[in-house]
């Protein structure tokens, strides 16, 4: 009889033992607040009922989550592409399997960044402008420079992402390239110096309102930005993605090379690059897919602010780590020749 009591009792203990370990997987997944969270916690629900794993969201801005996974503190990391490379380069990430993330083959070639890291969604910036005011729509980013355009141009400040890469961009355009900025330090310049420029902005709030007064009669925008407008029933501002192709807003996502459990790891990041999940980024936050197989709904009416197909392919990146590494000498040049 004791020993049928033992017997039982063991077999009852190691029923809620399997259960407790069941519970007890938390999977640390970093995330930016706002709308981008509620998606992610959205989407997320699906996966943790499917691999009876819960998600504990790490939340902050970029810097916070590569400083987070210094600490071992993430699991998952979604992040920028420019902290990713960070990450990347102190050996903090672990290597992307294909075979344990085979959503991994159904992605752009340009999505793949390294064997640790690849794109979960893509936004960029586009050419947006006044139809009132420039009914002809323009096909380069050479409009910026129009004479025409006096006191109507607006681009991000110079330590931005976009205003760096177009800087890159004319060098590259006029005989130099990122290892030979003067070109396009000297570009930049006469962009400065023309009058042309309404604002060269940090707050992208400010470059909307500019839009929306018609102060600014064309610029450089995120498609998250231009949606704004036009979800207002803004009907003079139009867009273009210019024949030398767009800047890119990368989120990437890294698996942390001492994960708590890689394998549930490597589930999660083939769950973000599942279309189901792609689509969802992309009709909630214009957030581009980065697979192939991803199918927006045919109904979705901002489809075209959605960076795909051929247009994927002009994303223009220039190097990150060389454009991180020589920023400041490019700007404490710029603003010294811009003065003159």
């Amino acid at each position: 009889m004791k020993t049928k009591q033992l017997l039982a009792g063991l077999a009852l203990s190691v029923s809620w033992a399997g259960l407790a370990a069941a519970q007890d997987c938390t999977l640390r997944v970093t995330t930016w607040g706002g709308s981008y969270q509620a998606t992610y916690e959205t989407v997320a629900e699906a996966f943790e009922q499917q691999y009876d794993c819960k998600i504990q969201w790490i939340v902050g801005a970029s810097p916070d989550h590569l400083i987070k996974a210094r600490l071992g503190q993430v699991d998952v990391a979604t992040n920028t592409l420019l902290n990713s490379i960070a990450g990347e380069n102190e050996g903090l990430w672990a290597p992307l399997d294909p075979a344990k993330i085979p959503n991994m083959a159904n992605l752009y070639d340009n999505a793949k960044y390294s064997d640790h890291t690849v794109f979960a969604n893509v936004g960029d910036y586009v050419l947006t402008y006044n139809t009132d005011r420039i009914p002809e729509a323009p096909t380069s980013w050479d409009a910026l420079w129009n004479p025409e355009y006096k006191n109507s141009v607006v681009i991000y400040g110079i330590d931005h992402i976009p205003t760096l890469s177009l800087m890159v961009m004319e060098a590259e355009q006029n005989g130099g390239g990122i290892d030979s900025m003067e070109p396009g330090i000297d570009r930049m310049a006469e962009l400065m110096k023309s009058g042309n420029l309404v604002g060269s902005l940090d707050v992208e709030s400010q470059m909307v309102s500019l839009f929306e007064t018609g102060d600014a009669w064309i610029g450089m925008m995120a498609t998250g930005r231009l949606r704004e407008l036009l979800s207002k029933g803004t009907d003079n501002i139009a867009f273009v993605r210019p024949e030398e192709g767009t800047f890119p807003l990368i989120s990437t996502v890294n698996i942390h090379k001492d994960a708590t459990d890689p394998d549930m790891a490597a589930n999660f990041v083939n769950y973000v690059l599942s279309p189901e999940v792609q689509v969802a980024f992309a009709t909630r936050n214009l957030y581009a897919p980065t697979v192939k197989n991803a199918e927006i709904p045919a109904d979705f009416e901002m489809s075209e602010l959605l960076v795909s197909n051929e247009e994927f392919g002009r994303l223009y990146l220039p190097d990150q780590e060389k454009v991180q590494a020589n920023k400041a000498e490019w700007q404490q040049q710029l603003s010294q020749k811009a003065s003159r």
